[in-house]
C-alpha cells in the first residue's frame, strides 16, 4: 500500500453557476455510523485554489451539491455525496458538507394525530422519498415545529426505529434490520491491517442485559429482560410491535447470545481499500491466531485522508 499515489477530487455543483472540479484536495475527514442518520465529512482546501482575484468562495456557498472522490493512482472512487453546510473562510479553506439529512435539518413541520401509523408519519415528514418501514401503529403522535431530522431522532429514541437513506428512499426499521451487513471485506493482519486496538473478550466477561419491548396495538407495553443481573451491567434495549411475552424472551434471548460471544471489540484501521463502510461486514484474519478469526458488523468508520495518508478506522460490533 505505501508505494501506491494517493489522488483526489472535489466536485461541487453551484445552485447557480458552473461546475467546480478541484483536482485536488489537502485532508478530509468523514464519519459514517448506524448509531446515527447522517454521515459528515471535513474538506480542506488547497491554498492555491484560494489565491487572486478569482477566489473560489465567490463561485461556491452554501447548499451547493458537493461529491468527494479518493483514491490510488487515479483511480477514484466516491467516498461521500451530499451538501455544503458550512464554508470556513482562509487559509486553509474548510467545507463542512452533510448528506442527503442536509435539508432534513432545516425544514420544519406542525401535525398531531389521535392515532397513526409509522408509514404516515414518515410519508408526512419526508415527502418525494419510497418509504419502506414496518406496519406499526405509534398511538398518539404529536409534532410541534420540529424538523425531519428531529422527528426521526423521536422516533428511534421512543420507538426504537432507526432510520437510513439509500438513495431517494428512506428506511426506518429496528437497528438490527438497518444494519443488513450485507457485503463482505476482509482484514488481513498480515496484509492490510494498519494498526489495531481490538480486545478480545470470552462472552463470560461480557457484562451485558437485553431488554426487549413490545408496543402493542391495544396500547399495553410488553417487556422482557434476559442476561446480566449485575447492578453495572450495561443494557441493550430492543424494541418491537405486536409481540408476545415468550416471543419477546425467544428474540431478547436470541440477540443476547449474538452481543455475548467470544471475539474482539474496538477498532481496526485499514488503508483506503477496500471501502469498508458502516453496516457491512469485516472479516478478521490471522495466522498467528487461526482461533480469533471471525466476521464482524461495522457500526462505525472513520475515513482519514492526507498528503501522506489515506485510512479508515473502523469500530466493530457484534460478532456475525
Amino acid at each position: 500500500m505505501l508505494y501506491l499515489n494517493l489522488c483526489s477530487r472535489l466536485t461541487i455543483e453551484p445552485q447557480t453557476g458552473k461546475k467546480v472540479v478541484l483536482d485536488r484536495i489537502s485532508s478530509a475527514e468523514i464519519s459514517k455510523t448506524v448509531e446515527v442518520l447522517g454521515d459528515k465529512a471535513t474538506v480542506v482546501i488547497p491554498k492555491r485554489y484560494g489565491d487572486g482575484t478569482d477566489e473560489l468562495t465567490y463561485h461556491i456557498a452554501a447548499g451547493d451539491r458537493a461529491r468527494l472522490e479518493l483514491g490510488y493512482n487515479g483511480e477514484l472512487k466516491v467516498e461521500f455525496e451530499g451538501y455544503i453546510r458550512e464554508i470556513e473562510s482562509g487559509f486553509p479553506m474548510k467545507l463542512h458538507l452533510d448528506d442527503e439529512t442536509f435539508f432534513m435539518r432545516s425544514n420544519s413541520f406542525v401535525k398531531s394525530w389521535k392515532t397513526v401509523k409509522l408509514k404516515e408519519v414518515l410519508e408526512y415528514i419526508a415527502p418525494g422519498y419510497e418509504i419502506d418501514c414496518h406496519d406499526a401503529s405509534l398511538g398518539k403522535f404529536q409534532i410541534d415545529s420540529q424538523s425531519t431530522l428531529t422527528v426521526l431522532r423521536t422516533l428511534k429514541e421512543r420507538y426504537g426505529f432507526y432510520s437510513a437513506i439509500r438513495g431517494k428512499k428512506l428506511v426506518c426499521k429496528f437497528k438490527y434490520e438497518i444494519a443488513e451487513a450485507k457485503q463482505v471485506h476482509v482484514y488481513d493482519f498480515s496484509k492490510n491491517v494498519k494498526k489495531s486496538s481490538l480486545k478480545y473478550k470470552r462472552k463470560e466477561d461480557r457484562k451485558i442485559r437485553v431488554k426487549a419491548v413490545s408496543y402493542n396495538r391495544d396500547g399495553k407495553k410488553v417487556t422482557e429482560t434476559v442476561g446480566n443481573k449485575e447492578q453495572f451491567a450495561s443494557v441493550k434495549t430492543l424494541s418491537f410491535a405486536n409481540k408476545t411475552a415468550t416471543e419477546l424472551r425467544e428474540l431478547a434471548l436470541a440477540e443476547y447470545k449474538r452481543v455475548c460471544f467470544d471475539g474482539f471489540e474496538g477498532s481496526v484501521t485499514g488503508f483506503g481499500i477496500p471501502l469498508t463502510n458502516a453496516g457491512d461486514t469485516l472479516k478478521i484474519v490471522s495466522k498467528r491466531e487461526p482461533e480469533r478469526e471471525g466476521q464482524y458488523l461495522i457500526e462505525s468508520v472513520t475515513v482519514r485522508y492526507g498528503n501522506a495518508f489515506y485510512e479508515r478506522i473502523n469500530r466493530l460490533s457484534y460478532r456475525i
